[in-house]
Order: structure tokens, then C-alpha cells, then sequence
């Protein structure tokens, strides 16, 4: 019995995650090199449908057993309750904290750590950042005790063929080399460090991404207030056509604000996409409000295609002359899709044990 509710919940829980992440703008079409240029954005907007009517029965859940049927409430109970709570915020404009540190340092390299081995210590090889844009170069460091020679070996994940090997520079119970870009590098990185430790051979291989930029962000077009929003457009110079999605961070100073999101389908050239803070993210006034870490993605349109990143010519955009007073203070309202979404969980979690 135990398997068959695991079963269910499972189900369950990928079918709600599914209606949630779906985008809530129409489905695009794939986006091919060939496509016209005009007109060259083509922004994505909520449509505002009507309310469904009161009397409209909430969707049911399939026979269960009494059993299985409380199990999967409470599942659907969870997950309604704190679909509930996102919906405070814009999908758009979610509160940011300092705790959040996959966005605020989303291409950080986690080191790779190995013991000795005698197990007295260990040895850690550390990127200066996951995700690279050619002709970016690759710094790396190998920290530990004792360590006597070192050498790093580069080739592609799926490509046996060694694409770049050299030697460490080795110091102070460290080593390091700064590799400079190339167009072979363009893939799944392999970075295999071989090196003499207190003299054992040690090996510690790590992965990391090598891309051919697709975007780049070029400068600020314009930044205003728009009834509960402070919209920000941004300039872009577009190597590939396609649906692109870029991601930044709103400060107040050093305070994180809010992580923002936009979407667009871009033709090549010169664009512009927008960001947008809703007001609920915002504070009444502020004077040292900034955008850092931009993510500039494009996405995949068809199986099998590699999503691409591109670039950002700036790591901070401060936005000035900025008067938030003139913000309409209203709440967020759902759009359509969002409510359905939590009407259907509402409707899960509310389903009556016994027909």
C-alpha cells in the first residue's frame, strides 16, 4: 500500500510542478537563422482573461482509497499552501535575501575536494567560475599540503582527444595556471588535474562550460516607473536569433532587492528587452538603486538543442533619477493561468475522502 501512495504522490507532484514552470506567454515556435528581422522584439504579455465563474466545481482527483486519498491531500496541501505564498510576489520580480546564493552567485565554481593518500589531508581544485564566454581564459588553483608538480589536461566531455595540456605553477603549498580561451574549448569542459602530493600521484577531475557568446547586453535604454512597476530596458547586441531569457539582480545599495526575469523572442541585431520590479519588492524610496549579475541565456527551441549563453559588456547598471513615490502601491495580481494553477491545487487539497 505504502508503494502504490509513493506512486501516486510522485505523479501527482510532477504533474503540478509541470502546470506551475510552464511558461505562462503563448507557446513560440522554433526560431531558425532564416527568420525576418521585423519586428525585431516581439515582448511576451499576460493576456487577462475572466474570472471563471463561483459555481464551477474545483477539478477532483482520481479514485483512491481513503488511505491514499489523505496521503495525497496532505502532498497537495503543501504544495498549494506554498504555491499560495509565491503568488504574493510576480513571477517576474521575486524578494531576493542574502541566504539566496544560487542566485546571487549563479556561476560559481564549487571546488572539488579529494583526500590524500594517506588520509592525512586533502587536495581542492577550484575554477574561478563555471560557465565561460570565449575568449574568457581559465583560472585555476590547486590547494593542499605538499604539493610538488602539477600538470592540467583539457579536453571535451564527449571527446576523448586531450585538447590543451601544461604544467602548474607551483608555490607556497599551491598551483596555479591561467589557461587563455580558445575556440576549441567550445562545449563540456573535462579538467583533469594530475599532480605529485608528499609523492603519491593524485588525479582530481572537474567539468566546467565553454561557450560561443550568442547575446551580449550593451548598455541601459531606459528606466521608469509604469503604474505598479519600475521597468528596465536593456540594449543587446544579438549574435543568434531565438528566444531569449535574461536574469539580473535589483540592489538597494548592498541590500538585495529582488531577482528579476524577462523573456523575449530577439532577432538578430540590435534589441531591447525588458525587466521589470514590481512594487512589492521595492522600498518607498531610494536613492543608490543598481542591477549586477546579469545572465544572458538563450534557450533551447528544439530537442537536442544546447542552450547558449551570452555576455554582459557591464557587471553593474546603476539606475538613477529613479522616484519610486510615484509607484502605484497595489498588490500583485495573478494572472489567469496562475489562478488556475492554484485553484487546481486548492481543489486537490480540498477533495473529500469518501464519494
Amino acid at each position: 500500500m505504502k508503494k502504490v501512495v509513493i506512486i501516486i504522490i510522485s505523479a501527482l507532484t510532477a504533474l503540478i510542478i509541470w502546470r506551475l514552470l510552464s511558461p505562462s506567454e503563448p507557446q513560440q515556435q522554433p526560431v531558425v537563422a532564416t527568420e525576418k528581422e521585423t519586428p525585431q522584439v516581439i515582448e511576451q504579455k499576460d493576456t487577462e482573461v475572466a474570472s471563471e465563474p463561483q459555481s464551477k466545481p474545483a477539478p477532483r482527483a482520481v479514485d483512491m482509497s481513503p488511505f491514499q486519498l489523505t496521503s495525497t491531500q496532505k502532498a497537495a496541501k503543501v504544495i498549494a499552501n506554498n504555491y499560495r505564498e509565491t503568488l504574493r510576489y510576480a513571477p517576474y520580480s521575486q524578494p531576493l535575501t542574502r541566504n539566496d546564493t544560487d542566485r546571487l552567485e549563479p556561476n560559481r565554481f564549487v571546488p572539488v575536494t579529494v583526500p590524500t593518500s594517506d588520509m592525512s589531508g586533502t587536495i581542492s581544485l577550484a575554477l574561478n567560475k563555471y560557465r565561460f564566454i570565449h575568449p574568457e581564459p581559465i583560472q585555476l588553483t590547486l590547494s593542499g599540503e605538499q604539493i610538488s608538480r602539477a600538470k592540467v589536461v583539457i579536453s571535451l566531455v564527449d571527446d576523448s582527444k586531450v585538447i590543451l595540456e601544461r604544467s602548474l605553477r607551483v608555490a607556497d603549498s599551491s598551483a596555479y595556471a591561467e589557461v587563455s580561451g580558445r575556440k576549441e574549448f567550445y562545449g563540456d569542459l573535462q579538467i583533469k588535474v594530475e599532480a605529485d602530493v608528499a609523492g603519491d600521484p593524485i588525479t582530481i577531475v572537474a567539468q566546467a562550460k565553454y561557450e560561443q557568446p550568442s547575446a551580449k547586453l550593451t548598455g541601459l535604454k531606459r528606466a521608469e516607473v509604469n503604474g505598479s512597476d519600475l521597468q528596465i530596458t536593456l540594449a543587446l547586441d544579438v549574435e543568434d536569433a531565438g528566444i531569449y531569457r535574461v536574469r539580473a539582480n535589483l540592489y538597494d545599495g548592498a541590500q538585495p532587492l529582488a531577482h528579476l526575469v524577462a523573456k523575449s523572442k530577439l532577432s538578430f541585431g540590435q534589441q531591447e528587452i525588458t525587466l521589470k520590479a514590481h512594487q512589492t519588492v521595492l522600498p518607498t524610496s531610494s536613492s543608490d538603486l543598481r542591477l549586477m549579475t546579469f545572465i544572458v541565456e538563450r534557450m533551447s527551441s528544439i530537442p537536442g538543442e544546447r542552450t547558449r549563453f551570452g555576455e554582459s559588456a557591464f557587471s553593474e547598471l546603476p539606475l538613477v533619477d529613479i522616484d519610486l513615490s510615484e509607484l502605484s502601491r497595489d498588490p500583485y495580481s495573478p494572472n489567469a493561468k496562475e489562478r488556475a494553477s492554484l485553484e487546481f491545487l486548492q481543489g486537490m487539497a480540498e477533495q473529500q475522502s469518501a464519494r
